[in-house]
């Protein structure tokens, strides 16, 4: 009997080292070994190859957009008064007192009228060697040659507004996105301008929407230069977009539409609808250009400007650090021998995106993510601990649990004692 009680603590002592090996052996496998499938894992398959989409694609929130444009080339030609042209300006111009020529240095309450650079908006302009730069005083009536612009079709400043730090998002192939700032568009230096505010761009998932604005200025007549007031505000569409590439990665240039656009021209110049450029800005664009004196400026009236009236082209990037390439305008000369620019300029970061975001939106129902998700399809969840931390509590709740699984066989523990 002591011998048979002796050959089954052998026994049990042996399924006991077994259970201590196997336990030891759990503890101190490589994480991935257990991973191995099984019926209660759960397997995480990463995609790879086809049907992966490229870097930056797909829904994402933007922090730091670029919006640029040139509305078109009479915003930067000569204007029709001696010694006059057109041109854009940082920020929201003040009163200039009438329909007069700003003057050298002109301000309002200590603002200067004309500004090239207001927050995260600044005027650029092309220069010889085919690079931007950022507009001046001295330079603003010029071409990239350095020649004084004209009414000629060929000739303008090419002079854009570039708008940095829009926020929005991209879902489901639609893009929403917001700036804040200001821009203004001063036609004959100065005797007539107006205001944008806040412009934002939506656009479905085709690429068909609007860029908006929140349009201001002071109203004035070309017949009757006693007239100068204060307009109330208004949300205008600044241009009306189809099929622009919103899916790609970085950002895309589009055409806004105007050519073969029909319009009410109300009590105004009656528009012409023939020729290779007639057609005109958005409707409400329009109505609101009956109140700044620059009406007809806006659509095809049969005068010799025409040609320039024609919407340039948006550019959108979706990071302002890595600008889609925007080429310079043509001079109506032979354009020089460089590569066509991607905005050599740089502005100094935001200070905080964050922030800047969450003080442009407001209050929200859900948040928005402002920064870059870690890669993979699992969060973290010991993101906070020491890695080598996890393994090792691993290891040792798996060598505790063997320990007492083999003293329990042997029937060693206290109180298998006292009971045997």
């Amino acid at each position: 009997m002591m011998r048979a009680r002796g050959i089954r603590r052998r026994k049990r002592c042996a399924r006991g080292l077994a259970a201590a090996v196997f336990a030891l052996g759990l503890a101190t496998a490589p994480l991935p070994a257990l991973a191995d499938e099984g019926p209660d894992d759960v397997i995480v398959t990463v995609p790879e190859g086809e049907g992966t989409a490229a870097p930056g694609t797909g829904d994402r929130d933007l922090v730091n957009a670029q919006l640029r444009w040139a509305l078109n080339a009479e915003s930067g030609g000569g204007a029709f008064a001696p010694g006059t042209c057109n041109f854009l300006s940082a920020g929201i111009a003040g009163d200039s007192g009438g329909p007069n020529s700003w003057t050298e240095g002109q301000t309002d309450a200590g603002i200067p009228l004309y500004r090239t650079q207001d927050g995260a908006v600044r005027i650029e302009k092309p220069t010889a060697s085919g690079e931007w730069t950022v507009a001046s005083t001295a330079n603003r009536c010029l071409d990239a040659q350095g020649r004084r612009v004209t009414t000629a079709t060929a000739s303008t400043s090419g002079n854009q507004v570039v708008i940095d730090r829009g926020v929005g998002t991209v879902r489901d192939g639609a893009l929403q996105l917001r700036w804040s700032g200001s821009f203004t568009i001063v036609y004959y230096s100065g005797m007539t301008y107006w205001s944008v505010s806040d412009p934002v761009l939506t656009l479905d998932a085709r690429g068909d929407g609007r860029l908006t604005g929140t349009a201001s200025g002071h109203g004035a007549d070309m017949d009757d230069h006693s007239k100068w007031e204060k307009l109330p505000s208004r949300e205008i569409v600044l241009a009306e977009i189809r099929g622009a590439e919103s899916g790609a990665a970085a950002g895309f240039a589009v055409t806004p539409a105007y050519l073969g656009v029909r319009i009410d021209t109300r009590a105004g110049t009656p528009q012409v609808t023939s020729g290779p450029s007639w057609g005109a800005f958005p409707q409400s664009f329009v109505d609101f250009q009956q109140q700044t004196g620059q009406h007809s400026y806006w659509y095809s009236s049969g005068g010799a400007a025409d040609a320039k009236k024609v919407a340039a082209p948006v550019y959108i990037s979706f990071d302002a650090a890595a600008p889609v390439t925007v080429p310079p305008p043509s001079s109506g000369e032979a354009a020089p021998a460089t590569a066509a620019p991607s905005n050599p300029i740089r502005m100094p970061a935001a200070p905080s995106p964050e922030a800047e975001l969450a003080a442009f939106l407001g209050p929200a129902t859900a948040p928005i993510t402002t920064e870059p998700q870690r890669d993979g399809l699992v969060p973290d969840a010991t993101s906070g601990l020491p890695p080598l931390v996890p393994p090792l509590l691993a290891a040792g709740a798996a060598l505790s649990v063997a320990i007492v699984s083999t003293m329990s066989m042997m029937r060693v523990l206290p109180w298998q004692r006292r009971a045997g």
